[in-house]
């Protein structure tokens, strides 16, 4: 049977709280690639979805450009973030699971990025569709676009996993998100 798998990268923002209610409501449980950095300055939001079941994976320390990082440095901010996200496991007080990892941008070409994660016995978790949320959305359509992808997936056998955006590198709120999400739960 075919599974939708709702996840969001570059978190947590200022939005990702508001997503985590509306997950609640729902009772749906998702994954947060999060951003190192990210972690840092709201850590008590990571605290909180750990405790309230979702899953976190590791999306880099800075969310650099794949040709403005080299592999010893990218391997260094994997390894922070994972360690910041142990961190958070431990004072949530749950039982820490395998840390996925998500490459910004996505796997891009001959990726040498994909070389240096195998290097350290990981790989890259990939999405089945991105929707552009970083860009202004209109809740309703993006919440449309999202159910025809899953209706597609599921016709033909597939899984869904959806690649949606709690924040950006920068912090930007995602409140178009957070209502697409709930548009497309509440169906």
């Amino acid at each position: 049977m075919p599974t939708l798998q709702l996840t969001f990268d570059d978190g947590p923002g200022p939005s990702t709280p508001a997503l985590l209610d509306v997950l609640a409501t729902a009772g749906v449980r998702a994954t947060f690639f999060v951003l190192g950095a990210h972690v840092e300055r709201a850590r008590e939001i990571c605290v909180r979805a750990a405790r309230e079941g979702h899953e976190l994976g590791n999306h880099t320390y800075s969310h650099a450009r794949p040709d403005a990082i080299d592999a010893a440095t990218l391997a260094e901010e994997i390894a922070k973030t994972d360690e910041l996200i142990l961190d958070v496991w431990h004072e949530a007080g749950v039982t820490p699971a395998p840390i996925r990892v998500r490459l910004p941008y996505g796997v891009v070409g001959e990726d040498p990025r994909v070389a240096m994660l195998a290097a350290i016995g990981r790989t890259h978790v990939g999405w089945t569709a991105a929707f552009g949320d970083w860009s202004p959305s209109e809740p309703t359509e993006l919440a449309a676009r999202m159910r025809a992808h899953v209706v597609a997936q599921h016709a033909a056998g597939d899984d869904a996993i959806i690649d949606l955006h709690d924040s950006s590198r920068t912090g930007v709120e995602r409140p178009a998100t957070v209502e697409a999400v709930r548009l497309f739960l509440a169906r």
